[in-house]
């Protein structure tokens, strides 16, 4: 099962396109491994040594790796992505991209667990939440009845307002 954490940008140099076809089960499968790194925006990065990424390449980098691993046209037999807070170092673009590739693999059956701090974005994405607060659950179920002010009260020790601007639900503290 692909496991995400982030890490620093490694000390090997190595092409970012070799990289990931270390983690494709088919490595005759060029074109999906063009395909997703397209679709985080790498396609131009495929022969950059991994040694001079940025953060932000080395994460999607990292991200496309597993996402080779796991996708059901390399990997029929995939079933779970977990991912450590995947949005770390991705500006709005890059994470609106993930978006759409990780919704693709939902789509396709793939269950996707996924750590985060970003309340808003769990508010927008997820399906199910589990909230936690020093390693204890405190709520679990769908996202409406787990981001709720009086539950992130509990987690966070400030207080919370959820917002609907436009049709968008948004939290903030309030305190």
């Amino acid at each position: 099962m692909p496991i995400l954490r982030n890490s620093k940008i490694p000390p090997f140099a190595m092409p970012v396109w070799h990289f990931l076809t270390l983690h494709q089960p088919d490595k005759a499968r060029t074109d999906l491994l063009q395909e997703v790194a397209d679709a985080l925006g790498l396609g131009d990065k495929l022969g950059r040594g991994v040694n001079q990424l940025s953060g932000g390449e080395w994460q999607r980098v990292r991200l496309a790796a597993v996402i080779l691993q796991i996708c059901p046209q390399a990997n029929p037999l995939g079933q779970l992505l977990l991912l450590d807070e995947p949005m770390n170092s991705l500006d709005v673009a890059q994470q609106n991209a993930l978006d759409r590739l990780l919704s693709q693999l939902c789509l396709q059956g793939i269950a996707i667990v996924m750590s985060s701090h970003d309340l808003n974005h769990t508010l927008r994405h997820a399906h199910k939440a589990w909230l936690l607060k020093r390693g204890k659950l405190l709520a679990s179920g769908s996202r409406d009845a787990v981001l709720t002010p009086a539950n992130l009260s509990a987690a966070y020790g400030v207080n919370f307002r959820r917002l609907d601007i436009e049709g968008h639900r948004m939290l903030i503290s309030t305190t």
